[in-house]
């Protein structure tokens, strides 16, 4: 690598600064949804084809696991602090970024360069999670907040027939393919997918968060234009097809994309793929990190009952400030 002038694999799908300059090339991206299992459904009288149109239409169905099918978790939703960024991009954006009418960011106001305080679409995503842990439809709230949560989704509750519905990501099948240590071959047989839900069925119906990796030559690199081609060479269309295959990853060429190789290669690439038309991604700037933090923090005080969704977001408000420095507006 040293003749390449290094070139870096960085974290996040689209490789765009605030400047609105490309400092990265992606390698691949990655999409959410809802795994449910088949079982469990079949046992709780829900639709093989389930796709609920609403939120309500998500909290309704695992009111019905819990109370047809007592001896499973119905629904998981990452919260808290200790599962990190989990908590932040694979619930409370899923969920925020489907109360608005999708044109607008709902975290971050690109033309005044300011975050936005906590609005009524923030509160009704906390109430989403305060209502999934105080009505015990998810799982105990000492597991809830254990940071290894996400290995027991993958590794045990989805496998085992534990879980009726999982709010995850695109790359699960990672971890049951032969050699992973959690193999599940009959996984495509036994788990159904769903788009998660628009929070009223508004527009575009559906919604799913995008990161992913980018690979970037640094501005002090000392062959820059090797480098360059070195990262052309891997991002081939059969490199590209090669590697999203291999990782589970979502395409980010079209060409890949539309290849019946690639849409056959693995059961849910299809649907996953196809969730890039909907998708959203973070904000990526310098505050970013400690804005998540704050947003773990408002999950977390609802998810134990500590604090009420109003307090809660007014605190988010009050650590959002502190964390930009005061570039706030309200919405």
């Amino acid at each position: 690598m040293e003749g390449l002038g290094a070139v870096h694999r960085h974290r996040e799908g689209r490789g765009e600064g605030e400047d609105g300059k490309t400092y990265g090339v992606p390698d691949g991206t990655d999409t959410r949804g809802l795994w449910f299992s088949k079982d469990v459904f079949a046992e709780a009288g829900l639709p093989a084809d389930w796709q609920p149109k609403t939120w309500d239409e998500v909290l309704d169905a695992a009111r019905t696991i819990k109370r047809k099918v007592p001896d499973v978790i119905p629904l998981n939703v990452y919260t808290g602090k200790p599962v990190g960024e989990a908590a932040t991009m694979q619930t409370f954006e899923m969920l925020l970024y489907g109360t608005g009418d999708a044109t607008s960011d709902p975290l971050y106001d690109k033309s005044g360069k300011k975050w936005i305080t906590a609005g009524k679409g923030f509160e009704d995503s906390l109430s989403f999670v305060e209502t999934v842990y105080r009505e015990k439809l998810g799982p105990e709230v000492s597991d809830a907040l254990d940071p290894n949560v996400g290995t027991r989704v993958r590794g045990e509750w989805l496998p085992q027939g534990k879980l009726g519905i999982a709010l995850d990501g695109s790359w699960l099948p990672q971890d049951w393919l032969e050699g992973s240590g959690h193999e599940w071959p009959e996984w495509s047989q036994e788990l159904g997918l769903a788009a998660m839900p628009t929070q009223n069925g508004q527009a575009p119906g559906r919604v799913s968060m995008s990161g992913g990796w980018t690979w970037a030559v640094p501005a002090k690199a000392a062959n820059p234009d090797l480098a360059f081609e070195f990262i052309k060479t891997m991002q081939t269309k059969a490199n590209a097809q090669k590697w999203y295959i291999a990782n589970s990853g979502i395409a980010v060429r079209e060409d890949v994309a539309g290849d019946p190789a690639y849409i056959a290669a693995q059961p849910g690439i299809e649907f996953f793929t196809d969730l890039v038309a909907s998708t959203h991604y973070r904000p990526a700037y310098p505050a970013y990190p400690k804005v998540s933090t704050a947003i773990q923090e408002a999950m977390e005080s609802v998810t134990t009952g500590d604090a009420s969704v109003v307090d809660a977001a007014r605190g988010y408000d009050d650590a959002l400030r502190d964390a930009t420095d005061n570039q706030v507006v309200e919405k």
